[in-house]
């Protein structure tokens, strides 16, 4: 499983009044401006949806008391914090770094959401518990790792689980069906941010077959794509798993098991034909929907717009 993880280093020493820098991160752009009254205004600009946990880390601060700053952005473009002066005569001098990773740290996660099965209703799917590759290589296992495989006959239409927000969409790979495989980089897939901080990630995608965006917010039972074959097995297949950052200390991270469950993963509760709960491995489950399940997260309006059909 790949996941999103980038951080940008830059050292700079403010000296004069006016002085407005900018980074050259074609992700996270954190840039800072001198004001008149001797604070610092730490800016961004963000390329790509969703929240963007920053940590930023003085590591020479002249004039100043905060020696770090931690914090979620959201939108486009915004303020990150000011850092301010002890004396206002004076200016802040400093030299600085910043990390940033996709999504926002949770310490407690309710748990007992409900998911629809990502499929239309009727739809029969056999549920595999995914391995994590990582351990045939000896680099062991997240704590909390949890994923799972959706096997179909055929190309069968993904539904959104859960409403959220489509963050990262790749759509770029054609799978080679001439030969066995037990392991490939190159899937397609979707991520989606849902209301509580956790991401979905769908993968395993039919090449060309996406059909939403990066930025659109989708609601349950919505068409993400198709589901695709991995290799030269004549099933189709798509992987799912529910993670959330788990930590605020993304730049402290200084051995492989903590960078390993920089993550912590959710074995979600299912709601299928007949049922309910913890999917079991090995497992036929039919597809079902229910009014209740799939307005759980709506808005009055979003309510009102759904019950008229409106809802797109």
């Amino acid at each position: 499983m790949r996941f999103f993880l980038s951080f940008l280093f830059l050292i700079t020493i403010l000296l004069g009044a006016g002085i407005d820098v900018q980074s050259q991160d074609p992700v996270v752009n954190i840039s800072f401006k001198q004001n008149s009254d001797n604070s610092v205004d730490f800016n961004f600009q963000k390329n790509i949806p969703g929240t963007i946990f920053v940590s930023i880390k003085f590591d020479r601060l002249e004039n100043a008391m905060q020696q770090t700053y931690k914090g979620c952005i959201r939108g486009t473009t915004g303020k990150v914090f000011t850092l301010k002066p002890r004396d206002p005569n004076k200016g802040i001098g400093f030299s600085w770094s910043y990390q940033y990773q996709r999504g926002r740290p949770i310490s407690r996660l309710k748990k007992d959401f409900v998911y629809l099965l990502p499929f239309k209703d009727q739809a029969t799917v056999k549920a595999h518990k995914l391995f994590y590759l990582g351990k045939q290589f000896g680099k062991g296992a997240p704590d909390t790792w949890a994923a799972y495989q959706f096997l179909t006959k055929q190309n069968e239409p993904v539904l959104a689980a859960r409403k959220g927000l489509v963050v990262q969409v790749v759509d770029r790979f054609i799978a080679d069906t001439s030969k066995t495989s037990t392991y490939t980089a190159s899937v397609n897939e979707v991520i989606i941010e849902q209301r509580d901080g956790t991401l979905a990630r769908y993968s395993g995608f039919k090449g060309g077959s996406v059909k939403v965006k990066e930025g659109q917010l989708v609601y349950p039972q919505q068409v993400l794509g198709l589901s695709g074959r991995y290799d030269s097995n004549l099933r189709s297949e798509i992987r799912f798993c529910v993670y959330y950052l788990n930590t605020r200390d993304i730049d402290n991270l200084d051995n492989k098991i903590k960078r390993m469950n920089i993550h912590s993963y959710v074995n979600p509760r299912f709601h299928w034909k007949g049922g309910e709960s913890i999917i079991l491995p090995r497992n036929d489950y039919v597809a079902e929907s229910t009014e209740e399940l799939i307005m759980q997260e709506f808005s009055r309006r979003e309510k009102k717009k759904y019950l008229k059909g409106e809802l797109n």
